[in-house]
């Protein structure tokens, strides 16, 4: 599910742990990028949703951040960088997800956190193909220092004659070793396209500007 970004607390199912919408939004991070984009995979903790909890409120999710230079994804042929030669261009334009606590684990709560990317993808001229595979990540930044990153991969394919479709990635769940609190934590994610230095590259030298909703 894709939502607009909003602090307030969603009404929890009967039964169920209270969940608070992410809040999602543009940060520069210019000294990160090459290492959010490129790096190698850090350990990163992903589960499937959680049990009922006890936790009686919605707690606060971390931030949740867009960095302008991974959310375009370029891909030309081998001919060159211009419009002609463009296979495919896809956006990330929303992000979605929610928070709740953990289930008991061994007396201790973590924040689960679940996750989801809204692309637009376009065929340029190039494209010669009806399906692709496109690559995407979220990172954990934890005091300004990269503790977790997972590349994920998103399936997206075209109707007949159709050149732009718009898709949903599946609902990814980070848990975060911390107490699930209604106040501020030092956690947030990262989330882009998973670029080659080339692409990363493309994007810095051109100016790409991100197509992303702030709201």
């Amino acid at each position: 599910m894709t939502h607009s970004p909003s602090r307030s607390p969603s009404t929890p199912a009967e039964g169920r742990a209270p969940t608070r919408a992410l809040s999602g939004f543009s940060s520069p991070l210019g000294r990160y990028l090459t290492g959010l984009a490129v790096a190698i995979t850090l350990p990163l903790t992903l589960a499937g949703c959680g049990e009922d909890d006890s936790v009686g409120f919605a707690p606060t999710c971390p931030a949740m951040h867009i960095p302008a230079e991974v959310a375009d994804y370029y891909n030309y042929s081998a001919k060159g960088p211009s419009f002609d030669h463009l296979v495919t261009r896809a956006s990330i334009t929303h992000l979605g997800g929610d928070c709740a606590a953990a289930a008991e684990n061994e007396k201790k709560k973590d924040l689960r956190t679940r996750v989801s990317v809204h692309m637009v993808v376009r065929r340029g001229p190039a494209a010669t193909y009806s399906s692709l595979t496109l690559p995407w990540f979220v990172a954990v930044v934890h005091n300004d220092k990269i503790v977790g990153k997972h590349i994920f991969e998103q399936a997206v394919t075209f109707p007949d004659s159709a050149s732009t479709v718009a898709v949903d990635t599946r609902l990814v769940t980070v848990d975060l070793p911390i107490k699930p609190t209604n106040g501020e934590n030092d956690y947030r994610f990262e989330v882009g396209f998973q670029l080659t230095k080339t692409q990363l590259a493309y994007n810095r030298e051109h100016g790409v500007l991100a197509t992303f909703s702030g709201q």
